[in-house]
């Protein structure tokens, strides 16, 4: 999947997005709710499918990251007049370029930027979940596309210690403006922190405290594949898997082996 032809498919598609147009496809609902009270986005209703051809319209990626690239269509296509922070901004650019499209004011914080690379308005710098250099009450909306789940990681390859993710909730939740928004997306039964390899839904949901947010959703992606493959974990990802996991049963790690690899976007709302 990084071929040169996969590379620039990627690059064009975030270079020419059209806020406007993304807003049309995801305009009505696109989800179901199911028994737990969360969303399921199936690939059989999900507006990226193309029922004459029964493929993803998104050209480029992995199964996973063809969800990601929609989710981030879902959530980001309109952010007029908002001022918005991404965490972990890294190379992929396309939910920068929404948010600036759309009308808002795009910021990022990465940890691999220099440290004297100070973020403002506007601008990317240096940051992380638990130092964001910006004050109270700054942002209308916080997201993450796919860092999540590296915030508390063991597997670090000793370039930092795993961060506290009840201190990294802490952060974001101070320089978000009360009624503010948040979204970010994660992998399930893939890599990262152990309450997202094991699709922890109680353990996920328990980093969003009642008192400080509210409307709380998690929304599976392509849990339910068909008409499309399935994308199922694979053994190059179970040696971190067992470095990562410790609370966990053997039985429970084995069943998460047969369930299907997917994407979770989380989003909830600061409590004004």
């Amino acid at each position: 999947m990084h071929s040169l032809g996969n590379s620039i498919r990627k690059r064009w598609h975030s270079l020419t997005v059209s806020p406007g147009r993304m807003q049309k496809l995801w305009g009505d609902s696109y989800w179901k709710q199911d028994g737990a009270g969360d969303r399921s986005v199936s690939c059989n209703h999900c507006p990226r499918l193309d029922a004459d051809s029964q493929q993803c319209t998104v050209n480029f990626g992995t199964p996973l990251r063809k969800c990601v690239v929609a989710s981030v269509e879902a959530h980001l296509q309109n952010c007029k007049d908002k001022k918005v922070l991404e965490v972990g901004y890294g190379r992929f650019s396309l939910g920068k370029n929404l948010v600036n499209r759309s009308g808002g004011i795009w910021s990022g914080i990465e940890p691999q930027q220099p440290r004297d690379k100070v973020p403002s308005l506007g601008k990317g710098g240096y940051g992380h979940a638990t130092e964001i250099l910006f004050p109270d009450n700054t942002f209308d909306l916080i997201y993450g596309i796919q860092t999540m789940e590296h915030w508390g990681q063991q597997c670090t390859g000793g370039t930092r210690e795993p961060s506290c993710y009840i201190e990294c909730m802490a952060e974001i939740y101070r320089v978000l403006k009360p009624g503010g928004s948040i979204y970010f997306d994660v992998p399930i039964h893939f890599h990262g922190h152990e309450m997202f390899i094991m699709a922890d839904f109680d353990k996920i949901k328990s980093l969003f405290h009642e008192s400080r947010w509210q409307n709380v959703v998690l929304e599976k992606w392509r849990y339910d594949s068909e008409p499309l493959e399935r994308y199922a974990p694979y053994e190059k990802l179970f040696p971190e898997w067992d470095m990562e996991i410790s609370s966990y049963s053997r039985e429970a790690i084995e069943k998460a082996k047969g369930e299907p690899i997917y994407l979770l976007a989380i989003t909830a709302n600061k409590v004004a």
